[in-house]
Formats: structure tokens, C-alpha cells, sequence
């Protein structure tokens, strides 16, 4: 057994990552084939792959030569292309309107996070609303942090005045359904400053009582010093870099800690920021083994922002050195992680929610890849292109089975 146990352990992995599993119920089956395929999961690209889907799940996924394709599959063939998770944006704003959430899927997007509501509707009136829109499998699927806490006076809507009321907004947003609470840690904005700010009492508060319920903490900053105070209470991501340095400690307390970065490079164009102290920080925080996801803060300011892929976003992580599997991860597993749903997407594995962007070439070769988006599945329904029939091709009779 010690001489056969070695060369038989790796064959038992590799026929349990190509193995279907049983196609159940009557639903039809999607084998998209011959692409090439990144699983969101940071390991080598697999080469002429097959991702089989049923219903709005990931049946299996494998090389072409072990995955075995029903005969009465419906069959994609995408020789010279590569299949992806959904890209998720981790921050957005204006994400209830169904445009926009439209037009976030048609262009490869397939999940957003709302960081903060400022409307007239009722949490009760939020929720129902994104229940309905996550319906639609034409929307990208929306993610709710509500309304983004503060002080009286503070950047933010919802206001609390000690860390019993301050208790008492997480839990009235949490009882209401909502998926995240948002923070702000803001001085000022838009030539304002000197913002009243949560304490350091109700900033422990906020955090304890959301972790009481399993949710994450999402907490906005532009400046360093309050980046301190929001990883010293132990929220699970940065919504923004901080446009002035970071100090190396401040970095490496997020990274012992697990908190992660969204960096919002377009918010800070919005307003004129310079991007040398941002590229920096963000660059430093790679180096310390931090993790990034992607979030362009759309609608967070003046100026156009990108639907879809945001590419500003994008180029500008890679700049700060972030290599172009990296910055895949952040769209997507990352990403997944920091909206609170990397159980369901994020990654291509089967019985995940099948959201699926492909592009016409290979994105680690040339970011600029994302671009060419070829087609879009969501909730295991192809979204675009529309009318995308003349995309499937017969099924090869050397790969089929009953």
C-alpha cells in the first residue's frame, strides 16, 4: 500500500474534478465546450474544457475527453475562447433601477453590491424590490448594504447616537433582510470637513452586532487615519483606498486580520485625486499579501462611471501591480467573498450558480481581453448575446452518452 497508495491518490482527485454528476429532474442540459476555462479559483487555465449546466446550476466542468455530454445536451461550442465566473462589482451605487442592472449582466457583470441607498423607499419597500430584480435572470444580481451608517451631522443616512442605537440600526436593517451593513469613517467631501464621525464605541457596536448574525461589515474611508480606526474594529473590507499614504502597520493589521480592499480608483478620478499615493498604497498592500476585490463605485460621484466591465478599474489594479490572474481573482472570488455569497459564485465549480462571462480571447495574456465579451450567462440562462441561437452547434457523437 505505501508503494500504490501515492499514484492512486492524484488519479482519485483528478476523476473526481471530471466526473459529471447525475443529471437530475427534466431539465435541459448547456455544454459549453472547447473553451478555455479559469476557474476564479487561481490555478492554471484548463485547457479545451467542458462546463455542463442544469437549471441554474454547475453540473460539471472537465478536460473534453473525460467529461461525458448527454446526447440531448444543447451544445456551445468555444473553441478560442475563455469561459470565466461572472465578474462581480463589489461597489456600486444606483442599483436599484433595473437599467442598470441590465446593463451591469449584458456586459459581463452578473452580481453588484449596492454600498448605500439615499431614496425615498422603505428598507421593507428595498428588500421587496431586490427580491423582485434578482428574479430576472436579464438583471445582475443585486446585493444590499442599505443605508450607510453614521452620526447625526456625518457622512451617511442612517443616523445612531450611542452604541445602543447603534446596535439598534444593525439589527432594524438585518430584521428587514438586508445582505451587509455599510459604515462611513468620512472628514469630508466635495470641500467640506471636519464631519462628525462614529466613535470608537459605536464602531465596536456596529461590528459586533453584525457578526452576531453572520454578516459582514463594509466600511467606507478616503484617509488613512480612519482606515486605523475601521480595521481596529474589525470590519471585513475597505470600501476605498485612502488617497494619502498608508502606513506599512495599518497594511499589515488588514492582512493579519483578513480585511479586504475594494480600491475604487474611479471615484477618485471622479473628483480629481491623483493616482500616484493611490497606485502606492494599493501596491504595498499586494506586497503584504493583502486581497483585493474589484469595485468601481459607480454612480459614488461626478463624471461618467463604467456598466459592465469596469476597465478604468481594472487597468489601474494591474498597474499598481497586480498580475492579470489577480486581478481576475478580485472580480470574482474575492468579489464573492466580500458580498457575502463566494458559497454560490464567485468560482467555476460544479453546483455553484452557473454565471458565466465569455470573452472572445484569453484576459492573462491582455486585460484588454475583457473587452470582447462574447456571452453571458446568469442564474444558468444565457443573457447575451440576445437572440443567441446560432451560437450552439451539434454534439460531437465521440463525447455523448445517454
Amino acid at each position: 500500500m505505501k508503494i500504490i497508495f501515492p499514484l492512486i491518490l492524484p488519479l482519485l482527485l483528478i476523476l473526481a474534478a471530471c466526473t459529471a454528476s447525475t443529471p437530475t429532474g427534466s431539465e435541459p442540459i448547456l455544454a459549453l465546450v472547447h473553451g478555455t476555462l479559469i476557474d476564479g479559483r487561481g490555478g492554471s487555465p484548463l485547457q479545451d474544457a467542458v462546463l455542463l449546466i442544469q437549471g441554474e446550476r454547475i453540473l460539471a466542468i472537465g478536460p473534453y475527453r473525460q467529461v461525458k455530454i448527454p446526447r440531448s445536451a444543447r451544445v456551445i461550442d468555444l473553441k478560442g475562447k475563455t469561459i470565466l465566473p461572472g465578474f462581480i462589482n463589489a461597489h456600486v451605487h444606483f442599483a436599484f433601477d433595473e437599467r442598470n442592472l441590465a446593463a451591469w449582466a449584458q456586459g459581463g457583470v452578473t452580481t453588484v453590491r449596492d454600498e448605500g441607498y439615499q431614496g425615498p423607499k422603505t428598507l421593507e419597500q428595498l428588500v421587496a424590490w431586490r427580491n423582485a430584480a434578482n428574479q430576472n435572470p436579464g438583471n445582475a444580481r443585486l446585493v444590499s448594504a442599505g443605508r450607510m451608517i453614521t452620526v447625526p451631522g456625518g457622512y451617511g443616512s442612517l443616523h445612531v447616537d450611542s452604541p445602543e442605537s447603534a446596535r439598534q440600526a444593525v439589527f432594524s436593517e438585518l430584521d428587514a433582510g438586508l445582505d451587509v451593513i455599510k459604515i462611513s469613517m468620512e472628514d469630508g467631501y466635495a470641500g467640506t470637513s471636519g464631519l462628525p464621525k462614529l466613535s470608537p464605541e459605536e464602531l465596536s457596536a456596529i461590528v459586533t452586532a453584525a457578526h452576531e448574525r453572520g454578516v459582514r461589515v463594509s466600511g467606507h474611508i478616503t484617509q488613512a487615519a480612519y482606515l486605523k480606526d475601521i480595521v481596529e474594529a474589525g470590519v471585513d473590507d475597505a470600501a476605498h483606498l485612502a488617497y494619502d499614504p498608508i502606513p506599512m502597520e495599518i497594511l499589515q493589521s488588514m492582512v493579519a486580520k483578513d480585511i479586504y480592499l475594494v480600491p475604487t480608483f474611479s471615484v477618485f478620478r471622479a473628483y480629481g485625486a491623483p493616482t500616484g499615493p493611490l497606485l502606492e498604497n494599493l501596491s504595498n498592500f499586494i506586497k503584504a499579501g493583502g486581497k483585493v476585490a474589484m469595485g468601481n463605485d459607480y454612480g459614488g460621484g461626478p463624471g461618467d462611471f463604467e456598466l459592465g466591465i469596469p476597465m478604468y478599474e481594472i487597468e489601474m489594479m494591474a498597474e499598481a501591480g497586480m498580475s492579470p490572474m489577480q486581478v481576475i481573482l478580485a472580480s470574482t472570488r474575492n468579489a464573492a467573498h466580500v458580498v457575502g455569497l463566494e458559497d454560490e459564485i464567485g468560482t467555476l465549480e460544479a453546483g455553484k450558480i452557473a454565471d458565466i462571462l465569455v470573452v472572445s480571447a484569453n484576459p492573462l495574456d491582455d486585460l484588454q481581453a475583457l473587452r470582447q465579451v462574447f456571452m453571458v450567462a446568469h442564474l444558468g440562462q444565457i443573457i447575451f448575446p440576445q437572440g443567441e441561437k446560432p451560437l450552439a452547434t451539434p454534439t460531437s457523437t465521440s463525447n455523448s452518452s445517454d
